[in-house]
């Protein structure tokens, strides 16, 4: 829907755009003549939430913002309790049933004669304390928990009574903006009533908030100081069994000694890889140079001195190596002086045994001689340290066996301790947040009322009331008038039509009003557009006659198409040519009258072969300019297959007023089958829909209205040129 038809759709409702909402601009009127004026009573609460100060807090510190509505949110569902409510409904009731008459303060007599009428008399000489409100809000209560009399009940929850949940919830409570203000509103017809009631509430909830902020801590310092005596004893005891175990184990400091056992594996390791390569490699130059010298180290040491002086040597060596791992051990220069005078011992032995069994004149010989020497000895001294490494990564290994069931434990005790000791901790932390908390709220929970209940009257909303039903009514009607438009599923244009039916259109009629000259020369000039299009439509290439055969239908009846091809034919008979209009009737046989030929309705069409069959022999179609023929609706069934293979044109009427369906579509494609051209002709189409299909000097409107519409159409810059 564009703004033009929106417009459309607004002039056509215009009577019921103005009727509807002057007539319930009118009902409210008189419906809220006699209504009462309202009083409203506000009040403000200082809560200190955000920017006051405690002795949680310093003068610099921001309050979390998540904490602070939250906060608020507590206080204002502490003022919308049902419990809150309830106590007030009470307290105000009493208030008013221990009255002898309305004092005006607390009611007013109009109010004062209903609660009479709720409570009758018997019911308050039981329940009515006479000058003592507060036993009489008791027996209310106890009333209203055991159901007797049940008229307590009942006013508390009738929301007619201003003493009821659903009144007592008209009460607002909302925080001003970011501060730490909440006000309170209420309005009410009754203005001592209304003051009263908010004067209550401030009352009761303040009441309510600070028990609910000191019950928060009542029993939670005493469970933290059971706590931290629990948590204390545990702790302890873990501490002693983690003693016990150190000393069973003979632990100083297990992760360094573990350290240090590690290091020195590491170490030992690294010395065991070199010396068993230097080892390697002095054994294999030795095993060569026994080789030249002819030398066997076996039979060579049979000697006893030899072997002697060797294991002096190795002995020597050994002992060093020991005495390495011990830093505080001083006697090492004397062993390596020993070494090296057993190994000048060891090398002068050689070199005479040698050589009595060699010749040593051979300066090379002499060379090799002290090359084996040297290596023999180093072999020696490698073995000696090696054989002490590996005693000594014994004894490592032996440590580790010890020490790595020990860590497991000593972990666990320790894990176990550390949990303790931070329960402990935590215990205690809380604990003093706990008696913190306690003396902060004792010292915060009160709240302070900076502008006690104030009562105002209200400006009458009659006027507003009546505005607001005449606008709810023209919004109401108007959507609903677009919602239907929207909705509505009818052709009703000629362009919706060619979108339904994905057919060409030579054109649309509107309703005619003969009444209208206006209508009748906008009709003509339609029709003769009409024409035109059939003209350029018809398919001259078609087989039959010479003279064109348009034919006439539609996919049901009362579509309009007997009077559109009479139309037809008097326009084309205007213009000169020769028609033979061609239409059904209440006829025996066919006969010609009044410039038709009129066959009978009950001739079975589809058996035809042509269309000689179906008029008088005596007429000829060839003597006719155009032959109009209008058949029967195609799902009636009796469609004239034959002819329409000779037909040049088919002009398919088909009504505004209604949808398109399923069948209309399959019944279309009776015609489509031949090859026959298809043209839609919308009938009854209205008037404003069709002020875009004829020229605007046709329809001769007001400059005004001209005006209106080239606005609504954008068209700006419109100029008028002489012919």
């Amino acid at each position: 829907m564009n703004l033009i038809e929106f417009i459309r759709l607004i002039r056509k409702n215009l009577l019921l755009l103005i009727f509807v909402p002057i007539l319930m601009a009118v009902s409210t009127y008189f419906l809220t003549k006699n209504s009462e004026r309202e009083f409203t009573s506000t009040a403000m609460i200082y809560t200190g939430l955000s920017t006051g100060f405690n002795i949680e807090s310093t003068g610099e510190m921001r309050k979390d913002q998540f904490v602070v509505n939250n906060s608020f949110e507590n206080i204002l569902n502490t003022i919308r309790s049902k419990q809150t409510m309830r106590e007030v409904s009470f307290k105000l009731l009493s208030q008013i049933l221990v009255l002898q008459k309305a004092d005006g303060k607390t009611a007013n007599p109009k109010t004062f004669e209903k609660v009479n009428e709720w409570i009758p008399a018997n019911i308050r000489k039981v329940l009515v304390v006479a000058n003592n409100p507060q036993q009489t809000y008791i027996n209310l209560q106890n009333a209203y928990d055991n159901e007797n009399p049940k008229e307590i009940r009942k006013l508390y929850n009738d929301g007619n009574s201003p003493f009821s949940l659903k009144a007592l919830s008209e009460v607002k409570a909302v925080r001003k903006g970011s501060s730490d203000m909440i006000e309170l509103s209420y309005t009410l017809t009754d203005k001592g009533l209304c003051e009263t009631t908010l004067r209550l509430f401030i009352d009761i909830f303040m009441e309510k908030y600070k028990g609910l902020k000191v019950s928060e801590t009542g029993n939670v310092v005493e469970y933290f100081q059971n706590q931290l005596s629990t948590a204390k004893q545990d702790l302890n005891v873990a501490e002693d069994r983690l003693k016990s175990f150190r000393e069973d184990g003979q632990i100083l400091n297990y992760y360094e000694q573990t350290k240090a056992l590690a290091g020195k594996k590491e170490d030992i390791t690294d010395e065991q890889s070199r010396l068993n390569g230097e080892l390697d490699a002095a054994d294999n130059s030795l095993r060569k140079l026994e080789q030249k010298l002819a030398i066997n180290r076996e039979s060579f040491f049979k000697n006893n001195d030899l072997l002697t002086q060797k294991e002096a040597i190795s002995n020597l060596t050994s002992e060093i190596a020991k005495n390495s791992l011990n830093p505080n051990y001083s006697g090492q220069d004397n062993l390596t002086e020993k070494v090296k005078q057993q190994e000048k011992t060891l090398t002068e032995s050689v070199r005479n045994l040698y050589a009595r069994t060699h010749s040593t004149e051979n300066v090379q010989i002499k060379n090799l001689l002290d090359s084996w020497l040297e290596n023999m000895i180093l072999v020696e001294k490698n073995r000696a340290r090696v054989k002490v490494l590996d005693s000594r990564m014994g004894e490592i290994r032996r440590d580790y066996a010890r020490f790595a069931p020990l860590g497991s434990g000593l972990s666990r005790l320790e894990r176990e301790i550390d949990v303790h000791e931070r329960a402990y901790i935590q215990i205690l932390h809380d604990l003093n947040q706990a008696l913190l908390r306690k003396q902060s709220i004792e010292l915060s929970s009160k709240l302070n009322v900076i502008d006690k209940p104030m009562t105002i009257e209200l400006p009458s909303k009659k006027l507003m009331l009546v505005i607001l039903s005449g606008l709810v009514g023209f919004v109401g009607i108007l959507a609903g008038l677009v919602v239907l438009e929207i909705s509505d599923q009818t052709i009703k244009t000629i362009e919706r039509a060619i979108e339904m039916t994905g057919l060409e259109a030579v054109g649309a009629l509107p309703i005619l009003n003969k009444n209208n000259p206006k209508h009748q020369k906008i009709s003509e000039t339609l029709l003769g557009q009409i024409v035109t299009n059939c003209k350029l439509k018809i398919n001259p290439n078609r087989l039959g006659s010479s003279t064109p055969l348009i034919l006439f239908s539609s996919t049901q009846v009362l579509e309009g198409k007997t009077f559109i091809s009479e139309k037809i034919a008097e326009h084309l008979r205007k213009s000169g040519a020769s028609v033979l209009l061609i239409v059904s009737g209440d006829t025996e046989s066919t006969v010609l009258q009044n410039g038709k030929l009129i066959y009978p309705k009950s001739k079975y069409l589809s058996e035809m072969k042509n269309i000689s069959e179906l008029i008088s022999s005596w007429i000829d179609p060839n003597d006719y300019d155009y032959c109009l023929l209008e058949i029967p609706s195609l799902l009636s069934g009796n469609v004239p297959t034959q002819i329409l293979q000779n037909a040049n044109l088919s002009i398919l009427t088909v009504s505004a007023n209604r949808s398109w369906k399923k069948a209309d579509k399959k019944a279309v494609q009776i015609l489509q089958t031949y090859h026959l051209p298809v043209e839609i002709l919308v009938n009854g189409v209205s008037w404003d829909s069709l002020e875009d299909q004829v020229a605007e000097s046709e329809i001769k409107n007001p400059k005004w209205k001209s005006a209106i519409k080239r606005v609504f159409r954008l068209e700006f810059h419109n100029k008028e040129f002489i012919n």
